[in-house]
């Protein structure tokens, strides 16, 4: 198995990035969407388990046009649609990928935890308690949302000099006053972090996979680890060029705006392999002769 700790840190605060990252997320499901394919939403309610409350959602991530050749040519389409099935209790959340048919040969978390960051302390070493045999294998990366590459996906999403007056950050994002360039070292905290002068926030998202396709393995779980690497670094980005857009927001128009989302998926059509779509109508089928039954017998 694969262990991954990606560490991004923001200049932003904890509550706000409450906020910040379910925006993000609906945005980033609407960019998504077209051609049959994109992030397709099942469930978004409240749960609750002992003490734990939170919001439970559960997705579908169609994207066969951005799987590897080579992957697509060994793997059979039915296996490339994955589930998403997150529990955010804030600032943890677990959020368990599935790939219905693979079971045990194919296994995905990502766990997060949102904390303060302290210039003089750093992150805590092991802020999710991994055990050791974990700890043994982890690998820990720090994503610089100015310098790490590759560069964002749009160029609006650059963070150079960024600054958001709207949402009070007021010190600009900069690596150094020389005007060099700098390459990123994501073994280290950012060098922009120490020139900052306003709240900082860190995200830990330790991310753990196994895939086991015999001559696909350790390949399918390094591209794995890289797609992670790429979505978080330019989600955190964009997440922080839109502090605008989200900093007026609370609780209450984010549910709104996940609301008007699923709206606009009623008229979305996804790609489905041929497995899915027949279980699908075989359960329509079913729902429709329970309603003719339950009629008739009245």
């Amino acid at each position: 198995m694969k262990i991954v700790e990606f560490r991004v840190i923001l200049p932003t605060n904890v509550p706000q990035y409450q906020v910040a990252n379910l925006y993000m997320c609906a945005q980033r499901t609407r960019e998504t969407a077209g051609g049959g394919e994109g992030i397709e939403i099942l469930k978004n309610e409240p749960y609750e388990e002992g003490e734990e409350k939170g919001q439970y959602t559960h997705k579908v991530m169609h994207f066969k046009s951005k799987v590897p050749g080579f992957i697509r040519w060994a793997v059979p389409d039915k296996y490339l649609h994955l589930h998403e099935k997150s529990h955010n209790s804030y600032p943890h959340f677990h959020t368990l990928y599935e790939m219905p048919g693979m079971g045990k040969d194919f296994y995905l978390l990502v766990e997060s935890q949102h904390i303060v960051f302290d210039k003089e302390q750093g992150c805590p070493d092991n802020l999710l308690n991994l055990p050791k045999n974990e700890l043994d294998d982890r690998q820990v990366i720090y994503l610089d949302i100015l310098d790490s590459t590759p560069k964002p996906e749009k160029k609006e999403w650059d963070m150079h000099g960024f600054t958001c007056p709207e949402a009070n950050i007021n010190s600009k994002l900069e690596t150094g006053k020389d005007g060099k360039k700098y390459k990123a070292d994501e073994s280290k905290v950012p060098s922009w972090v120490k020139d900052y002068d306003g709240e900082l926030m860190i995200c830990v998202k330790v991310v753990k996979f196994l895939f086991h396709w015999r001559g696909l393995q350790s390949a399918v779980e390094k591209i794995a680890m890289n797609v992670f690497h790429d979505v978080f670094l330019d989600s955190h980005r964009a997440l922080m060029q839109w502090a605008k857009d989200w900093f007026p927001m609370d609780l209450a128009a984010i549910r709104q705006l996940e609301h008007e989302l699923e709206e606009e998926q009623k008229n979305q059509q996804f790609e489905k392999d041929e497995e899915e779509s027949e279980s699908k109508d075989k359960k329509d089928k079913k729902d429709k002769k329970d309603k003719k039954d339950k009629k008739d017998k009245k």
